[in-house]
């Protein structure tokens, strides 16, 4: 079978990016041909607020046309070009964000109607997390030029037939996030990783990704005063970019008292320290708001981390796995306190980290494609 994927690759950086790769490589293996049409440039500077969109900490060498501006039309006429050159049987849209709508849109009108039928997207969030004018529309307008969605979550299906309502149910289904294998784990444990990484920490707390409004890193800053005062030990690392302006984060640390029990990495963490820092913690928080589902759950999960969630979107909703995995009902402060001193009491499950908790599940979404 012809497969043709249209979205990020390498050497774009993240999650979504990721699982792009890891399905080329699961295909290919499959004895498919896959081809990747992916972006030349992927977001103009206005609309990107960290400090680098590519991954410049390895080196995949994954064949890509980079042909696709979204905000630029007369890239969509390149990009549909290259697809009709690979004669696919399926082509594979990467979606996320409306912003691609437009873009989806024009070049699934360019290949023309015929396609519709054999077009499917693979949908990290139906809607995003921050809600802006004209995401239902520009949503709507390129999903609309499919036949079969698929989300990562049982949440975003719903979402989606919510949009479509009208389509067969088997043309909407949801699948789990996979598990990434790319991340290489630490295995010289948790005091050997704190010192590769300059953390002075006899029980640590780690939250890790994107810092934004909906990750509720401010609502576990909040919970810190609380679980400092139940165990003056616990430090928490806060590991990521800020996308939300970091002065503000900075200064309700020094507003709540706990500088000197918070640690600031206020960078996207390259490929090659995930495993470091998730071997370092004891514990990762996921505090969010809302969300659809995390591929830092996942990844925790098959580096044997316990992982602290609130019960929002899809972060609880995949029961089937059997990560470590504990849940707060309330979205308070308060409500991280007790949670995080529990868990820090027990002897973390480090058999986890097996061959046999990742095994099988290096990608799960070909076998629903």
């Amino acid at each position: 079978m012809n497969i043709v994927f249209v979205g990020p690759a390498w050497p774009y950086r993240g999650g979504i990016a990721e699982t792009t790769n890891a399905l080329y490589k699961t295909f290919v293996e499959r004895g498919h041909n896959v081809h990747i049409v992916g972006f030349k440039k992927q977001f103009p500077k206005l609309l990107f607020p960290g400090q680098t969109q590519l991954d410049t900490s390895r080196d995949m060498s994954l064949p890509s046309q980079r042909t696709l501006i979204p905000w630029m039309p007369h890239t969509w006429l390149a990009t549909a070009q290259a697809i009709r050159a690979h004669k696919p049987d399926l082509l594979i849209y990467k979606w996320w964000i409306p912003f691609m709508g437009p873009a989806f849109w024009g070049v699934s009108k360019l290949l023309g109607d015929d396609y519709i039928r054999k077009t499917a997207f693979v949908c990290h969030n139906v809607l995003p997390h921050e809600k802006r004018f004209g995401d239902i529309p520009f949503t709507k307008m390129a999903l609309g030029r499919g036949s079969f969605i698929m989300t990562l979550s049982m949440a975003e299906a719903d979402t989606a037939r919510g949009l479509f309502p009208d389509w067969k149910s088997e043309q909407i289904r949801a699948t789990p996030l996979p598990v990434y294998e790319c991340y290489e784990p630490f295995t010289e444990g948790p005091a050997a990783a704190r010192a590769k990484l300059a953390i002075d920490a006899k029980k640590l707390l780690l939250f890790f990704g994107l810092v934004r409004h909906y990750t509720g890193v401010d609502v576990l800053l909040q919970a810190m005063p609380e679980i400092i005062r139940r165990d003056p030990e616990i430090k928490l690392v806060v590991a990521g970019e800020y996308y939300d302006g970091q002065e503000k984060y900075e200064k309700l640390i020094d507003d709540l008292g706990i500088r000197d029990h918070v640690i600031v990495r206020p960078y996207f963490i390259p490929s090659h320290e995930i495993g470091t820092y998730l071997a370092a913690a004891d514990l990762n928080v996921l505090p969010y708001r809302h969300a659809t589902q995390s591929g830092i759950l996942v990844t925790a999960y098959s580096h044997g981390c316990p992982v602290l969630v609130t019960r929002v979107g899809g972060l609880w909703g995949s029961r089937r796995r059997r990560q470590k995995r504990f849940c707060r009902r309330g979205r308070e402060p308060a409500s991280d306190c007790g949670y995080g001193r529990k868990i820090l009491c027990q002897r973390r499950p480090r058999h986890l980290r097996s061959a046999r908790a990742r095994k099988g599940q290096r990608i799960l979404m070909a076998p629903a494609l």
